[in-house]
């Protein structure tokens, strides 16, 4: 698992932490986190896909 957020490995990224810090993370502070780890990933897949396309008319 990838401890990317938005994703499982980035829940038990939240989860370890949380057990090591002692106390609960704040759920907006969470899901800011989330948001942004998931239009991380939204922007990489735009780009390889943008990357794909260019290579198939490129050629």
């Amino acid at each position: 698992m990838l401890p990317l957020p938005a994703l499982d490995g980035g829940r038990l990224m939240f989860i370890i932490f949380e057990a090591l810090r002692g106390k609960p993370i704040e759920p907006q502070k969470e899901a800011l986190v989330h948001f942004i780890g998931f239009a991380f990933l939204m922007i990489l897949m735009l780009l390889v896909t943008w990357n794909d396309l260019q290579n198939l008319f490129t050629r």
